[in-house]
């Protein structure tokens, strides 16, 4: 049986009787086809003129039958060669699949992540909603485009890309407007939030392809060159009196300068207890970090396994980090609040920070999240190597570390022509005095 084929809706053999008394089935000729408006009526059907003229039927491979309505017969064939082909090669993808919504794919993607942690979900959950669902919810999932979603980049450099704010709680009523985005951003959203459901819809056979597959982001080298933050030595322990003068307690003052000297994330700074202090070797043990549920909920859980390390920490703090936990419990958090809690990042933000910013008069706005540069790039200014900034920071690879930081390592080149220079001199002198 065909796997496809075309009917004509408007058209059917009219039956003759003939002069014997038999009747003969007749088609009409090409000439009445042609005219189609003038067709005589036994040829016509009860549907003629009614809606789309040809219907492209076919045999998906589970032998389900299913159709397709054409207004030209031209169009139907391109169909059905089409469709054939791909379920000769194995490519077919129902026809149907294609019309479902962006936003059903979309959330059927998100809640098939179940082994990303919490903060990561709703890290996509909030650039579903305030991004991505505004431009494309509305849309089927087959109709998307490569040179929409070029547009689409482009507004989102813009600051004029659709969005909606005012589905995250933690969002105030206060009205917010879009701001141009960092490149790393904005490759987040479109790749990783937007690009997981288009790979969703390919992997559950609703599109044949990606359409995001070659769309051209952003470059993210450079853009950090210029912007990084930097503070002297001077400048991190005037920060850390301030911090200190602000709140009258000696663990805002370490926790800025552990910050800003070793570069650990808030997170895991604010989450290390006093028994993974070593002052024997001038390090603290990063394994666990705080995060955030589901539901928006403050929790302790671990890092990822890249993240694991021995953190380095000046000797001086260390002995300050000493005098502070000196007679506390071990399982103790080492950055405590006035009660006795972990100190909570977010509200340290606001508690701190901001004070101690304004305070000081900074030039740039810089969040808590630049003091980890900050440490980076005095550690690369004191001779530290790709690998020991890299585990430093907890980077999952040198790239990474690279990525960012490349631009701040001395150009060695003239240093290594020099040095090659040298040596070839004083091969060829001792060759020369060899032969004499």
């Amino acid at each position: 049986m065909a796997r496809s084929w075309i009917t004509d809706r408007w058209v059917k053999d009219a039956l003759v009787a003939m002069p014997d008394g038999t009747t003969t089935r007749i088609s009409p000729t090409s000439a009445q086809l042609r005219a189609i408006k003038t067709l005589p009526d036994h040829f016509r059907t009860a549907k003629f003129g009614k809606g789309s003229r040809w219907v492209a039927g076919w045999y998906e491979p589970d032998g389900a039958q299913r159709q397709r309505l054409f207004a030209r017969r031209t169009d139907a064939e391109s169909f059905t060669a089409s469709l054939e082909d791909d379920i000769r090669s194995d490519r077919y993808i129902d026809p149907s699949a294609r019309e479902q919504n962006f936003t059903v794919v979309a959330e059927a993607w998100l809640a098939s992540k179940s082994r990303i942690k919490d903060s990561t979900w709703r890290r996509y959950r909030r650039e579903l909603d305030n991004y991505v669902l505004p431009m494309w919810g509305a849309r089927t999932i087959g109709s998307i485009t490569r040179p929409q979603i070029d547009a689409w980049v482009q507004q989102l450099r813009d600051a004029t890309a659709p969005h909606v704010f005012d589905k995250n709680q933690h969002i105030k009523k206060t009205e917010r407007k879009p701001v141009k985005m960092a490149p790393a951003y904005l490759g987040h959203i479109v790749r990783s939030t937007f690009g997981g459901a288009l790979r969703y819809a390919v992997a559950e056979s609703l599109i044949g392809r990606n359409p995001l597959a070659n769309v051209e982001l952003p470059r993210t080298e450079g853009d950090l060159e210029s912007d990084l933050p930097s503070l002297s030595f001077v400048d991190i322990e005037e920060l850390a009196d301030t911090a200190f003068e602000l709140s009258g307690r000696e663990d805002d003052r370490e926790l800025l300068q552990l910050l800003a000297y070793s570069g650990p994330r808030i997170g895991e700074a604010t989450a290390l207890k006093v028994k993974d202090l070593d002052p024997m070797s001038n390090r603290a043990r990063v394994h666990r970090t705080w995060t955030v549920d589901r539901d928006g909920r403050r929790k302790l859980g671990p890092v990822k396994t890249w993240e694991k390390r021995w953190l380095p920490i000046p000797a001086f703090l260390m002995l300050e980090l000493v005098e502070l936990t000196k007679g506390r419990d071990p399982e103790e958090f080492l950055f405590t609040t006035v009660r006795g809690a972990a100190v909570d990042g977010s509200n340290w933000y606001n508690r701190v920070w901001l004070k101690v910013r304004a305070a000081a008069g900074l030039a740039i706005a810089m969040s808590v999240h630049d003091l980890r540069h900050v440490a980076a790039t005095n550690a690369i200014a004191a001779g530290a190597d790709v690998k020991l900034v890299q585990q430093m920071l907890g980077h999952k690879d040198a790239t990474e570390t690279l990525n960012t930081y490349a631009h701040l390592w001395p150009d060695r080149v003239n240093e290594v022509i020099a040095a090659v220079e040298k040596r070839r001199a004083e091969a060829l002198a001792a060759s020369a005095a060899e032969a004499a």
